[in-house]
């Protein structure tokens, strides 16, 4: 964006950002206008249209790119071979071609909506979203866009169908299969259906805990050894 400073009464002075050079210095252009700030105002809009006109050549493409090129020699090799693999399947999707000029929020947003149609994975679309993220930051950082737009995309959870609880015929049709199998499963499975316990809960259980033939879990449920 251009900006206006008045130097003396009737000379103003614009100043435009135009990039960087080849050391990756921002370089600006400045112009000086004689006569009012509505002149100076007038310069500035040109300024900030020949900008956006500018940043309308890039594409989301162009960003993740330049993002890759930047960091490659930094990252971990791990990093740089997962990043490489997201960033080739956001530019393999339709929103690699969107003018950033143009890009919002909303094109984020049916860009998570279309890779949940075609059976993307939640872990996956977070994963690529956050390498999206990371390339339009940079490109904030270098004003090549003025915000990032991935930054207000909102990552909506799909509606999950509860579980069913088993049946107590069911249930016991599972212990009794899980004692054929190690009767030590079959403990653990009645452990769990009894007091609630989770698989660390239940690694966690030894059997010194024993008081005699006795298991006593949360001073609230106890189970008799048997065998």
């Amino acid at each position: 964006m251009a900006t206006i400073r008045e130097r003396r009464p009737g000379v103003w002075e614009v100043r435009v950002f135009t990039g960087r050079d080849a050391a990756g210095r921002p370089v600006q252009t400045s112009r000086t206008v004689r006569g009012t700030k509505r002149d100076a105002m007038r310069l500035a809009a040109s300024f900030d249209s020949r900008s956006a006109t500018r940043s309308g050549a890039r594409t989301v493409s162009d960003i993740l790119n330049a993002w890759v090129e930047v960091n490659q020699e930094v990252w971990a090799e791990s990093t740089r071979r997962d990043q490489e693999g997201r960033v080739a399947k956001v530019l393999a999707d339709p929103i690699a071609s969107v003018p950033v000029a143009c890009f919002g929020v909303a094109d984020v947003e049916r860009w998570h909506a279309r890779m949940r149609r075609t059976g993307v994975g939640e872990t996956a679309i977070r994963s690529r979203n956050a390498a999206l993220r990371a390339a339009l930051a940079q490109a904030v950082r270098w004003e090549w866009i003025p915000t990032n737009p991935a930054a207000g995309a909102r990552l909506r959870q799909p509606k999950r169908t509860p579980r069913e609880g088993m049946g107590i015929e069911e249930l016991r049709a599972a212990i009794v299969a899980a004692r054929e199998i190690d009767p030590a499963a079959g403990v653990a499975l009645r452990l769990a259906a009894v007091a609630g316990l989770r698989r660390a809960e239940l690694a966690a259980l030894r059997w010194d805990d024993l008081d005699g033939d006795r298991l006593t879990v949360d001073k609230a449920v106890e189970l008799v050894r048997t065998s």
